[in-house]
């Protein structure tokens, strides 16, 4: 199964997750998160609707009239021109899955009836989010979390592979820069 978590603070949004899968197995090369371009994108859910939302959407670039701009000024675009291209995509099919879309710095959710919502400060998807967003839920206040709340989303993690069978392997994590640049960090 999977945890995804995400990030986000003044200088960058993370997107962090496990390599686990349905079985009793772990595969070491099964990443759940997926970067396109400035994009990162991580789902849980059906497996069919996961492969879609990562490999097949063609997520557009972002306008450079969003870019800089605030998270709630994106919203209409993303409902205008990136929903229509997952909804063309899962029409024929349920959309039982959940996605984290993460672009210059900016962390979205994209729910079943593909709504649209904040991702920020914080927010976990998956078989142990709920381990995830206890871990979370205090550490936004405090005062290091615009420069460290990356290191919130390994621990976040990490109460989640303890408690959630489904939460195993190795994390992945990636940042999303305002600038659309995406680095992978080393867990």
């Amino acid at each position: 199964m999977t945890t995804i978590v995400t990030t986000s603070g003044n200088n960058y949004a993370t997107l962090t997750a496990d390599q686990g899968i349905t079985s009793d197995l772990i595969h070491p090369n099964m990443k759940k998160i997926v970067v396109h371009g400035t994009w990162l994108i991580g789902v849980a859910g059906s497996a069919r609707v996961c492969d879609q939302l990562q490999y097949v959407v063609p997520y557009p670039e972002p306008p450079k009239e969003l870019i800089g701009k605030a998270q709630q000024d994106w919203y209409g675009w993303l409902v205008r021109e990136v929903i229509p291209l997952i909804d063309d995509l899962v029409k024929d099919t349920e959309m039982d899955a959940e996605a984290f879309l993460i672009t210059h710095g900016k962390a979205f959710h994209i729910g079943e009836n593909l709504s649209v919502i904040t991702a920020s400060p914080y927010w976990a998807i998956g078989t142990g989010a709920e381990l995830a967003l206890g871990s979370l839920a205090d550490k936004q206040y405090r005062p290091d979390w615009n420069k460290n709340h990356d290191l919130s989303a390994l621990r976040a993690m990490e109460a989640a592979s303890m408690h959630d069978p489904n939460t195993r392997g190795s994390l992945d994590q990636y940042r999303s820069y305002g600038n659309g640049k995406v680095i992978q960090r080393g867990v």
